[in-house]
């Protein structure tokens, strides 16, 4: 690979960067100073990293093709998550109830928008497809089927589709858990790990582990 397949992290101005990462030349990087990157990350070509209050992407990260982290607030991707093919996730929307004008071209003032946030835990995976909406935390090692929609937090461990996303059955966790276990043991330690949730205002929803 060629250093005119990958974009430098070192001179895109991240807050923080970590080792092995890779970024394709065509990802877009918006406010790059509030973005935190761990180490084993991989970003594909054509992925839109919008403007963010924070967007934290942990080790061993993957961001699939044409793929868009937006809405502005905050988004925190866990270690070993990734997503797939042109995955949405919105850290905040226009709110379409209190009477404000929408869209990006309308001045702040006479808007009314919501910046929220997303936690994604570790092992979490997004389906080609799917979107996300702001204000949701999806469980340690939860799946979300290509196409679904979620639209509400999610429990640990679980595999969930359709729109919106609810739970279709458990995803075994000890043989994910051997494996990480397995791997760390090969590598040499992160600088960071990042694992726990840290936007107290989320819950996995206790309703979706029936």
């Amino acid at each position: 690979m060629t250093n005119s397949d990958r974009l430098d992290p070192r001179r895109l101005g991240f807050a923080s960067c970590g080792d092995q990462v890779i970024i394709r030349p065509t990802v877009r990087v918006v406010r790059p100073e509030r973005i935190h990157v761990g180490s084993h990350v991989m970003i594909d070509d054509f992925v839109f990293l919008g403007g963010h209050d924070e967007l934290v992407i942990g080790n061993h990260v993957h961001i699939g093709v044409h793929t868009a982290l937006i809405g502005g607030g905050r988004c925190y991707i866990s270690d070993f998550a990734g997503m797939s093919i042109g995955v949405k996730v919105m850290c905040g929307s226009d709110n379409f109830l209190d009477g404000g004008l929408t869209n990006p071209t309308i001045p702040e003032r006479y808007r009314s928008v919501h910046r929220g946030c997303v936690w994604m835990g570790p092992h979490v995976v997004l389906g080609a497809g799917s979107i996300v909406f702001p204000d949701v935390a999806i469980g340690e090692g939860s799946m979300i089927a290509a196409g679904s929609v979620v639209t509400r937090s999610l429990a640990a461990w679980g595999i969930y589709g359709g729109t919106p996303a609810r739970r279709i059955k458990p995803r075994p966790s000890d043989e994910i858990a051997r494996r990480e276990a397995a791997l760390l043991a090969e590598e040499a330690p992160y600088a960071r790990s990042f694992r726990a949730a840290p936007y107290p205002e989320l819950a996995p929803d206790a309703a979706e582990r029936g």
